[in-house]
Formats: structure tokens, sequence, C-alpha cells
């Protein structure tokens, strides 16, 4: 079968099926020119390609053409016949799944004994009718619906092109952004993904779009997408979009990392609108966060030794960079706010064992300090007032204080009485308390 010679030749070849085919069908009498010429014409859509080598087949007295393909088959895209000389020439390429591979073994095992898939399903009714009821239930009828056809696959979003998109409705923006998402997902026919984009319109956008198309039937699915963002589209001018760039700042307390996921949609918005923008998105970016972003000195002095060598980061790899050196800097404070917590727990452990061996002082001992200093306090005001009271009385027995015998005014040649001792001096030298002195008697 050809399907196994192409895999066979892969083989021998150390190449990948999925990048390779084989043209089966081509007559023996055909040149190599006329070959190149013929597959130049109906190879145009699956883009670079080279031809191998050519080999010729017994079981259908052809030439076989094997075929490296730049990149991986695309089954929308390859064709299954082109025309050459001779009739139409058979484009073999690897199944995509065990599905595929029964049916075109089926189709290969038809073709060779003169059936058809019509046969195939008749005879297989015709079975099914003779089997008896009771072992009916057991067998199940073959689902030989086509696969592209009945494949299951997620539906589109409804756009309808309302102003107030409605229940179930996607604005413009989100529907487009899953359209072109799944657009490039889907492996089937040109026809099916027209189907599909239709089967998610509604309302003014399905009446523009079939319009659109009754006009010109060859449109194709970009084409389509296109002439809806020129109607629904974002009208945003390159200016609008640059100065709204322009006006992301960083908030107060918010990290670079969050910083960035606000700044990336707002710069893809802006450097859209022009090719060569686009290229530079990376160099903006790290321009712009090195310029407006607070950030800690080790991220700082990373960033700008990238922007000198000229190896701006993409997003992706920006961000991972940003968040290992937030956590970082998140382990060292908590590191240092640990050993915050033990010198404070030291320090307080040091002052309870310095309270714990100081002595304190008897009760008894101050209280002897204290008695002592009253004590002392009390002999020198004694003393002070003793020295007032020493002057001696005159002989007149006025007993008037400062009253001396010197300045008596009595005459000198007068004998002085005898005087006694002064009662309120002795009383007066018991009241200063203890340790106070009485003078002696003449």
């Amino acid at each position: 079968m050809a399907v196994n010679l192409l895999e066979d030749w892969c083989k021998g070849m150390d190449l990948d099926p999925r990048k390779a085919l084989l043209i089966v069908g081509i007559p023996v009498e055909c040149s190599e020119d006329e070959i190149k010429e013929t597959l130049k014409a109906g190879l145009q859509p699956l883009g670079a390609y080279s031809v191998l080598g050519t080999t010729f087949r017994r079981e259908d007295d052809s030439k076989a053409v094997f075929i490296a393909l730049a990149d991986t088959v695309n089954y929308a895209s390859t064709p299954s016949q082109i025309p050459g000389k001779g009739g139409t020439w058979e484009v073999v390429v690897k199944p995509r799944t065990s599905d595929d591979e029964f049916i075109n073994r089926l189709k290969c095992f038809l073709k060779h004994e003169g059936r058809r898939m019509v046969d195939t399903v008749r005879t297989v009714g015709t079975y099914l009718e003779d089997i008896e009821p009771k072992g009916l239930a057991q067998v199940k009828p073959p689902d030989l619906q086509p696969l592209k056809g009945s494949m299951w696959y997620r539906k589109l979003k409804v756009f309808s092109g309302n102003t107030f998109p409605g229940p179930g409705e996607e604005n413009f923006e989100a529907w487009l952004e899953q359209v072109t998402e799944l657009m490039q997902m889907w492996q089937v026919s040109e026809v099916e993904k027209q189907r599909r984009l239709l089967e998610s319109l509604r309302g003014p956008a399905l009446s523009i779009m079939r319009a659109l198309r009754a006009n010109s039937e060859s449109m194709t699915v970009a084409q389509c997408l296109d002439a809806l963002k020129q109607i629904f589209g974002n009208k945003e001018d390159y200016r609008t979009s640059q100065l709204k760039f322009l006006q992301i700042f960083q908030k107060s307390g918010e990290k670079v990392s969050t910083f960035l996921v606000r700044l990336e949609p707002v710069l893809q918005n802006a450097v859209k609108h022009s090719p060569e923008s686009v290229g530079r998105a990376d160099v903006i970016r790290l321009k712009y966060i090195l310029a407006q972003a607070s950030m800690s000195t080790s991220l700082q002095g990373k960033l700008k030794l990238m922007e000198q060598r000229g190896h701006a980061p993409t997003f992706l790899e920006l961000m991972k960079l940003i968040r290992d050196e937030e956590e970082l800097e998140a382990a060292m404070a908590l590191t240092r706010e640990k050993q915050r917590q033990v010198e404070r727990g030291r320090m307080a452990s040091g002052a309870q064992a310095l309270a714990k061996t100081s002595v304190p002082v008897s009760p008894v001992r101050e209280q002897t300090r204290l008695f002592r200093e009253s004590s002392t306090q009390t002999v020198q005001e004694g003393a002070t007032l003793s020295l007032k009271r020493t002057q001696v009385p005159c002989c007149c027995g006025t007993g008037e204080e400062g009253h001396s015998q010197t300045a008596c005014p009595r005459d000198e040649g007068q004998s002085p009485a005898k005087q006694k001792p002064q009662p309120a001096a002795e009383e007066l030298g018991n009241e200063m308390g203890a340790g106070a002195m009485s003078h002696p008697k003449p």
C-alpha cells in the first residue's frame, strides 16, 4: 500500500512521516520536468518542499514521487489529488488517527476490489437484517457519517453586532479572540470553517456577513474576519493607544510583577498598530519597567545589564526574573525579622538576669542611715542656737537678750551679785536633744 511505502521510505531516510508525502499514479512516460511542473502547481498551498526521489510501483504500473516538507503536514490545506498527465495523481500522507488509517485502508481495499463505500453499507445492512433478534442488541450498526462533519467540536461564542450584547452574547473583542484561536486549531476544510463561523453570528452581524458572501462567494474565513473588524472593531488609533500606554504607572505598594501584568495588554494594544513597534515590544517593555517601576537595587542592576547588552527579555522571561527576585527579597526579609526577634529576646533575658543578681538594700540599714542623718542635722541646729544663748546677763538682772555685763549702765565700782544658774538655759539645752552639752558652773 502507498501508506506503507511512505512509512518505509521515511524510516530509510530518517525523516519524520508527519513532514513527508507521497505522490502516486504518475504515468511511466511522464518526464522529470513534467512531474516538477505538475507538483509546483498542485502543491503550492503547502509552501516549501523538496523532491527526494522517484520509484516505480509494480502493483499499479506507475511512478511514485517522495516529497519532504519544511513544516508538518496541514491536513486542511493538503489536497487529496492533483491534476496531472494521464488524469489525477493521488497525494498520500500519514493518517492522523487510527480511524483515518482504517478508512484509508478500507478505501484502498474497495478500490482494489472494484467496489464503493455504498456497496459496503448495503452489504452491512443486509447482514444486520439476517441476524436473529436476540443477537441484534449485541451488534451495533456502524456510524458511517463523514468523520469531519460529525466530529465533535467546541462551538464558538455568539456575536450579534448589537450595541449592547444580549444574554449569552459576547462583545466583539472577546468573540474575535476565541474565533482566531479555534480557527487555527480546527483541522477542517475552509467550507466547514465558514459554516461554523456563520453558526456563531446573530442579528446585524449575520445579515452583513450573508450580504458579503452573496457578493463574493470566494471569501475566505480570514477575509470575513477582516471585514467584521472594519465594521465592529475598535476604532482606536495608534496615538490614542500610545497615550494610554504612557499613562500606566505603578501604584503605591504594588509589586513589580503585578504592575507588569497590568502593563502588558496596554503595551500590546499600543504596538499592534505599527509593524515596527511589534518587533520592538520587548525593548519597549524593558525600558518602561526600568523608568517607571520601583524595584530593588539587585533587580535594577540585572535589568540594566540586559539593556546595555541589547538582550531584552520576552514577557515570560521578564516575569520569571521579577518573580524570582521578589521571592528572594521576601525570604531575606523574613530572615531579618527572625534575627531581630532573637536579639530582642536575648536583651530581655539579660535584663531579667541582671535584676535577679542585684543585692537589695536591707530595711534596717536604710532606717539606720536615715536616723544618723537626722541626728547630725539636729546637733548642728542645736549648736547654732547654743552660741546665740552664751552671752552672760548683766548684774542688774534685767534678763534682756543681748544685754551683756560690759554694757551695763551701772557704776563700774559696784560689785556684781553672784549669779545663779539659769534654768531656762538648761531646759533649752535639754530640748536640743541628745548630744547637746551644758556650760559648766563657775
